[in-house]
């Protein structure tokens, strides 16, 4: 499996892309479509652990 590209930073990304429901490095709602799993991960926000969950529609992702 190829590895994937650095994740965008979690605040330039929408709902939908913290959730895992459009890919988080093009925007493309992944709803009824195959994803890659990137993995659950957890960042600092707002002086909170916060969890997030991205996915990719492809890779490797342009």
């Amino acid at each position: 499996m190829n590895q994937p590209p650095p994740l965008p930073p979690v605040g330039d990304l929408s709902e939908q892309q913290v959730r895992g429901a459009a890919c988080v490095y093009c925007g493309i709602c992944l709803e009824g479509a195959p994803a890659v799993d990137l993995g659950e991960r957890r960042t600092r926000r707002a002086g909170d652990t916060v969890r997030w969950f991205p996915r990719a529609c492809r890779l490797p992702h342009p």
